[in-house]
C-alpha cells in the first residue's frame, strides 16, 4: 500500500498519487477478472469485458480517491498504546460507513449500466444492504490494510526522524566537547605566556618583554581567526608553533634550540587546530625548563601514504621507569588526546615514551587529508 511521506514539492505528491493509482488499478482490474470467473461458475455466461469495466474500476478509483482521507484518519487516530480502544471504534465506524456508502452507490451505479437492473422490486437501500454484507469482510480487510499499513509507515518515519535528531545531537555535543577542550587550552598559554612577560619585567629585560609581547598579540590575533575552525592546514599549524616558540625563546635565549623539519608535500594536510602548540609547550615545561644548561627541541612532520605523522622531542630525562604521559601532569596530553578521539574516533595513534637518544618523544600518527593551502609555511 502506500506510505505517508512528508510533501515538500510536486514531485513527492506525483509519486505519491501515482503509487496509490497503480495499485488501485490492478486491484480493479483483478476484481474485472474475478467477476467474469463468478458469472461463468455461477451462470454459465459472462458479461462483456467492457460492463466488467465499468461495474469494477469506478468501485477501485473511489477507493484510490478516499486512500488520503483513511490515511489522514490514521494518523489522526493511531493504533497505538493509551489510545488504541477510542481508534479501535473510531475506525470500526469509518469504516463500516465508508463500506456502505460504497455500495449504496454501486447499487445505484449498476442501474445504469445494466439496465435490467433497475427492473428489480427491491428497494435501493436494501439492495446495497445486501452488497454490504456480501463484501463487509473483503473491504473491511482494504480499509483495515489501509490503517494498518499507515501506522506502521508513521512509526518508521518517527522513528527516523529520532534517530535524525539523535545523530543531530550527537554530532552537536561531540562539537561542543571539541569546542570546550580547545577553549581550556586558551587560558592556560595565555596564562604562560603573561607569566613569562612579568617575569621579564620583573628582571628589568623589558625590551624583551615588549617583543613577546607583540607575538603574544600576534598568536592570540590567529586563535582568534581560527576560532571557529576545529582543522587547519599543517602549514598554518607551524606558523602558529613558530610564533610560540620566538616567545619562549625570547625567554629562553641560548638554552632553548629547536629544529622544525617538515616534508612539503606534509603541508598541506589538515590537523586539528592547536595540536602542536601543548605538546612543544609540555616538551619545554618538563624537557627544558627545569634545567640550567641548553635544551634541544625537535618538531617534525612527513606523510606516510595516507597518514601524516608528527613528532615532538626532547632531550630532557623523559619519563621515570617508562611511566605513561602521566608522568607529565599537565592539560596538554590529556587534552590532546580527547580531542583526537572525538575528532577521529580512533583512527588515530598518540605514542609518549622515552626516545632511544635520551628525552622524551610523542609521535602522533592521523589520516592524511589535503587542504588547499595558499601560504606555504618555511
Amino acid at each position: 500500500m502506500i506510505e505517508p511521506v512528508e510533501e515538500t514539492g510536486p514531485a513527492p505528491r506525483r509519486i505519491r498519487w501515482g503509487m496509490i493509482f497503480g495499485f488501485f488499478t490492478a486491484y480493479g482490474l483483478l476484481n474485472v477478472a474475478q467477476q467474469h470467473l463468478v458469472y461463468a461458475m455461477n451462470r454459465g455466461s459472462t458479461t462483456s469485458w467492457w460492463t466488467s469495466i465499468l461495474l469494477q474500476m469506478p468501485v477501485a478509483y473511489t477507493w484510490a480517491l478516499a486512500t488520503p482521507g483513511i490515511q489522514w484518519l490514521a494518523r489522526r487516530f493511531p493504533l497505538e498504546r493509551g489510545s488504541l480502544v477510542r481508534s479501535i471504534l473510531v475506525h470500526l465506524v469509518a469504516g463500516f460507513t465508508f463500506v456502505f456508502l460504497l455500495d449504496l452507490a454501486y447499487a445505484f451505479h449498476i442501474t445504469l449500466v445494466i439496465p435490467a437492473a433497475a427492473a428489480s422490486p427491491s428497494p435501493l437501500v436494501r439492495r446495497a444492504w445486501g452488497l454490504f454484507v456480501y463484501w463487509i469482510f473483503s473491504d473491511g480487510l482494504l480499509y483495515w490494510m489501509i490503517v494498518a499499513v499507515t501506522n506502521v509507515a508513521e512509526h518508521r518515519r518517527r522513528l527516523q526522524e529520532r534517530e535524525v535528531a539523535a545523530s543531530q545531537l550527537r554530532t552537536q555535543l561531540a562539537q561542543a566537547e571539541l569546542r570546550a577542550l580547545k577553549m581550556q587550552l586558551h587560558p592556560h598559554f595565555l596564562f604562560n605566556a603573561l607569566h613569562t612577560i612579568g617575569s621579564l619585567v620583573r628582571t628589568g629585560d623589558r625590551d624583551s618583554a615588549v617583543k613577546i609581547l607583540a607575538g603574544l598579540g600576534d598568536l592570540l590575533r590567529r586563535i582568534l581567526d581560527d576560532g571557529a575552525q576545529q582543522e587547519v592546514p599543517l602549514a598554518h599549524e607551524l606558523e602558529f608553533v613558530r610564533n610560540y616558540l620566538d616567545i619562549e625563546q625570547a625567554r629562553f635565549r641560548d638554552r632553548l634550540e629547536v629544529a622544525i623539519n617538515v616534508q612539503p608535500d606534509a603541508l598541506e594536510a589538515w590537523v586539528p587546530h592547536l595540536i602542536l602548540q601543548p605538546l612543544v609547550e609540555n616538551a619545554i615545561r618538563h624537557g627544558i625548563a627545569p634545567y640550567t644548561w641548553a635544551g634541544h627541541l625537535l618538531v617534525e612532520a612527513r606523510r606516510l601514504g595516507g597518514r601524516l605523522e608528527l613528532l615532538v622531542r626532547d632531550d630532557g630525562p623523559g619519563l621515570e621507569d617508562e611511566k605513561t604521559e602521566a608522568s607529565r601532569p599537565g592539560i596538554g596530553l590529556a587534552n590532546t588526546r580527547a580531542r583526537l578521539e572525538r575528532l577521529y574516533e580512533g583512527d588515530y595513534h598518540l605514542d609518549v615514551r622515552n626516545a632511544a637518544s635520551g628525552g622524551l618523544e610523542v609521535r602522533l600518527d592521523v589520516p592524511f587529508r589535503a587542504a588547499i593551502v595558499t601560504e606555504a609555511a618555511t
